[in-house]
């Protein structure tokens, strides 16, 4: 990773709360969602402003904070911290994802004013990425779920994972691994299994990964037991809140896979040590999706290529989730394949003839 030179407290902060329609529902166990709310973060300094993206959820349930919550945040307590110059907080219980969107936006400023791309600033190589199709429809027919998964992996999808819970699992699973075959499937269970048992059928289905069967209250120890237990890799992701939570399931034995998501670690250079510490300890990363808008999604996408991420990314174009990115969008090429930004620092900046059409709630804040 290449230093970069920090320049100070911001002159303002623009802070812009965004409401987009999704294409399609996203369902699953934490709940779901026909439209995406973020807060974006404009961090403005003499010539440049950096941006990060703040991807919760509307409604509580998930491991980070919801949105009306990191609004509120960033508007009271973390703005006008950063802007009497005190430093970026680190993410705790109760705050991940506002922080991270600081230090993001922070770094993209920097980034930004030194001609640099957040790649290239990261150390990865790659400008394409292996994409795994994420299908959120928790509930839909084993039939419907068959047909999206054959048609993900024939627009180019590498892999496709099933968001599941018990008694929405076996016959699901069973009837996508049918249709695209055992190599290019994995399942995302958000922590609902309560037992080994309970998840023993799906362990005989010969997964790719299963994601977070248990859940994220299990101490790394009793998490590597249950592990231990079953056949099929184990990835974990909402049980991993900061880099230090990573190094303790790792040593615990508990993740052979790790989901790297950026907003829930403390930002793009969080996401990117956690990278480091799976490769050094000889397991597998993926950088997972957070239904993230453009901002977003070329800040996980520039994680996506270190060299440490060894399975194919969540990430996928902006056009598969939402009707109209806050940003020029980012896309695939014709084999299907993640096109990563280009450009000094993430390499997108919202588009303000969409952001006229889609803010719900906006504050400046002045140093």
């Amino acid at each position: 990773m290449t230093a970069a030179a920090h320049h100070g407290p911001p002159r303002r902060l623009r802070l812009v709360r965004v409401s987009v329609p999704l294409v399609t529902p996203h369902r699953a166990a934490t709940g779901a969602e026909s439209r995406r709310e973020v807060v974006l973060v404009g961090w403005a300094g003499p010539t440049e402003v950096g941006w990060g993206e703040c991807p919760t959820l509307a409604s509580p349930g998930y491991v980070t904070e919801p949105t009306g919550v990191a609004w509120r945040a960033l508007v009271d307590q973390l703005g006008p911290a950063v802007l009497r110059g005190e430093p970026v907080p680190t993410p705790g219980p109760g705050l991940l994802a506002a922080p991270s969107a600081l230090a993001d936006a922070r770094l993209d400023h920097d980034l930004r004013s030194a001609g640099t791309s957040l790649r290239e600033h990261l150390g990865g190589r790659r400008g394409r990425l292996a994409r795994c199709e994420v299908i959120a429809d928790l509930g839909a027919s084993p039939a419907v779920l068959a047909e999206r998964a054959a048609a993900a992996v024939e627009a180019g999808a590498a892999l496709v994972k099933v968001k599941v819970a018990p008694g929405l699992d076996v016959e699901q699973l069973a009837a996508v691994v049918e249709a695209v075959g055992h190599g290019a499937v994995a399942a995302d269970a958000n922590g609902t299994y309560r037992s080994v048992e309970e998840v023993r059928a799906v362990d005989r289905l010969g997964l790719r990964y299963l994601e977070q069967p248990f859940p994220a209250s299990l101490d790394p120890v009793e998490l590597a037991r249950r592990h231990s237990a079953l056949d099929t890799p184990v990835a974990l992701d909402e049980s991993l809140t900061s880099p230090a939570a990573v190094a303790r399931a790792l040593e615990a034995g508990a993740a052979r896979v790790v989901s790297v998501k950026p907003a829930r670690l403390g930002g793009v250079e969080a996401a990117a040590e956690v990278v480091r510490l799976v490769e050094e300890a000889g397991g597998d990363a993926f950088v997972g999706g957070m239904l993230e808008l453009g901002i977003g999604r070329a800040a996980a996408a520039a994680v996506a290529t270190l060299s440490g991420c060894t399975l194919p990314t969540d990430l996928g174009p902006s056009g598969r989730y939402v009707v109209e990115d806050v940003c020029e969008p980012v896309v695939a090429d014709a084999a299907g394949e993640l096109v990563v930004p280009t450009g000094p620092g993430v390499g997108r900046t919202p588009d303000e003839s969409v952001l006229e059409r889609c803010t719900v709630e906006e504050v400046v804040l002045e140093g």
